[in-house]
């Protein structure tokens, strides 16, 4: 409360502030999507407008920070269930992320906490539910591990039986595609999410235990399971480990790539970092097709350790070079972390820190192409009119000193005054 002045008209406490239907905000510095500029905004019914309503109940005196949309967290599978709940939700505020998409989560988890998400004063979470694998595919070997750990309370009586159709949809084939689709749409996912791991490979590991985990559906059904999703109004992304896998996804017509190549060198299976190169013909694809991703690439510092500084060198590279290949030719980059957790702020700091972006292209990456992708109907990512009003207030200019996105004076959603 330190870094603003509120000036009241009706009400005096902040609890009632949030309440308000119509606030003035005054003497602020507002992103228009190129650099901040001196304007006036009315949060009227939780929308952004610059016509004054016929009557104001609060004006916020901004006191010449600076406005920016609130940031998006592309992928992440927090929250999920009650276990912890209030926490994930204070976390992901806290570090200004109002809109998170999770590409696989229990749908018996996730309809329990619907009321503590999708409002004003919490997140606005979207999921995918199961994601669509094979016979021993990635995740079902993470569920059976997280089982013990992360699900251990919050899923009693569960056993590794208990996923198929919740955590994922095992298909194998065309007619276990028709069969199990209706199910699928039954549990009213906000999206399909499907697993393509080393497809290239499929015939070779699609019945070799040894890489269960490592592998993902026949890609001869990605384009089907696509056409099926579009045809019942739905988004898909992909989950993609090469750059045969980025084909494959590209060819089906998917909307998102979940990770890219470069997240993980599994050089433990004999390949090395020019294996997951992108080329330019594939980032050509990605531009006419307007597919977006998010690339995980923070998990290589998180999660996916190198066995040696010249492996991490090498790992760093691969990733420089695809970023920037992508970026030359205009492919939009989500944020995510794919930590659960952790925030998108760990791998919007992990991509500055790769020196490829200027403190303008990672704001807006954070704050407007990844929010609009989250939620491409909702009008989100922007401070313009008719705009949800949803945004935080930094004390300094996050364009001279990108850390300054990290120091949140304060938070609006919806038009209610958070903290």
């Amino acid at each position: 409360m330190r870094f603003f002045l509120l000036i009241v008209c009706i009400f005096t406490k902040l609890a009632v502030l949030a309440q308000v239907k119509s606030i003035r905000f005054i003497n602020g510095q507002w992103f228009n999507g190129k650099e901040f500029v001196a304007a006036e905004f009315y949060s009227v019914n939780g929308l952004l407008t610059k016509s004054a309503p016929s009557s104001v109940d609060t004006v916020v005196d901004l006191k010449q920070q600076y406005i920016i949309p609130a940031f998006g967290e592309a992928h992440n599978h927090s929250p999920e269930t009650d276990q912890d709940l209030d926490v994930f939700i204070e976390r992901y505020v806290a570090d200004g992320i109002f809109y998170i998409k999770n590409p696989n989560s229990i749908p018996f988890a996730t309809n329990k906490i619907q009321s503590k998400i999708n409002h004003p004063r919490s997140v606005d979470v979207i999921y995918a539910n199961g994601g669509l694998t094979a016979n021993g595919g990635h995740p079902t070997t993470l569920y059976n591990y997280m089982l013990g750990t992360t699900y251990k309370k919050a899923l009693p009586g569960w056993t590794t039986k208990s996923f198929e159709g919740e955590a994922y949809y095992l298909i194998n084939s065309k007619e276990e595609l028709e069969k199990k689709w209706p199910f699928v749409l039954s549990q009213k996912p906000g999206f399909i999410k499907f697993y393509l791991i080393f497809s290239e490979e499929y015939e070779e590991r699609k019945d070799d235990t040894l890489f269960n985990g490592k592998k993902g559906i026949d890609p001869k059904l990605a384009k089907l399971i696509t056409k099926k999703a579009h045809a019942a109004g739905l988004k898909v992304s992909a989950h993609a480990e090469t750059p045969s896998d980025l084909q494959v996804a590209l060819a089906a017509g998917v909307d998102e790539i979940n990770h890219l190549p470069g997240y993980q060198v599994r050089w433990r299976d004999g390949y090395t970092e020019k294996y997951y190169k992108l080329t330019a013909k594939i980032a050509r694809s990605m531009k006419r097709k307007g597919v977006h991703v998010d690339p995980t690439y923070s998990l290589l510092q998180t999660e996916i350790k190198p066995m040696s500084n010249q492996q991490r060198e090498a790992q760093t590279n691969v990733q420089k070079e695809n970023l920037l290949l992508l970026k030359k030719y205009r492919v939009p980059v989500t944020v995510g972390c794919d930590s659960y957790n952790l925030t998108a702020q760990t791998e919007i700091e992990y991509l500055r820190k790769l020196n490829i972006y200027s403190n303008l292209e990672l704001l807006k990456m954070w704050c407007e192409v990844t929010p609009a992708a989250i939620f491409p109907n909702r009008k989100i990512g922007k401070l313009q009119e008719g705009y949800e009003a949803s945004f935080l207030i930094l004390s300094k200019n996050p364009l001279e000193n990108f850390e300054h996105a990290y120091n949140i004076s304060l938070r609006v959603k919806q038009g209610v005054i958070l903290w």
